[in-house]
């Protein structure tokens, strides 16, 4: 017999006290758990809004004998200060991927150039409030007749601003 033995068990027993106190130490101190999947749904509902907006902002013929149409949707909803035709539009569209089930909301507004100065007008927003998961998309516009943006005729490309969340 020698002392080589009793070392080993000594350093056994000290390595078992470390681990059991380190074990207890890590299951009784605060854990803090961090959602996660939040910004997945975030950058859902922003590549959501951009699709919708893209799909808006392409010429559509409604009319196969008048050949292709020069404008967007979103081009004359701009113009014309169609609130309800874009509202409409732009829920339909986003709710086609999502279901009728969804709970989109938006607020939207564009901003324009008025002799220098930048304008802005708040444009169409559904009945909710807004909420603070939010996310903004963002779509550049080219106006044909900028007329009805201060008063020049030139064209003109405006900014749309959608905040969009889920209520």
């Amino acid at each position: 017999m020698n002392d080589e033995g009793q070392l080993y068990t000594i350093e056994g027993i000290a390595a078992a006290a470390l681990i059991l106190t380190t074990v207890y130490l890590v299951l009784n101190s605060t854990m803090v758990f961090t959602p996660g999947d939040t910004h997945v749904y975030d950058m859902q509902l922003e590549q959501l809004g951009n699709d919708v907006l893209a799909v808006m902002d392409q010429p559509l013929t409604w009319d196969t004998t008048a050949g292709p149409a020069t404008k967007s949707p979103l081009e004359q909803y701009i113009e014309t200060n169609d609130q309800t035709g874009f509202r409409d539009v732009f829920l339909k569209y986003s709710k086609t991927t999502t279901g009728e089930d969804d709970t989109i909301q938006f607020d939207s507004s564009y901003f324009y150039n008025n002799g220098g100065q930048v304008e802005v007008i708040h444009f169409a927003e559904t009945q909710d409030y807004h909420r603070e998961n939010a996310v903004l998309v963002t779509r550049w516009v080219n106006i044909e007749d900028g007329s009805s943006f201060g008063g020049e005729s030139r064209p003109q490309t405006v900014l749309l601003e959608v905040l969009l969340w889920r209520s």
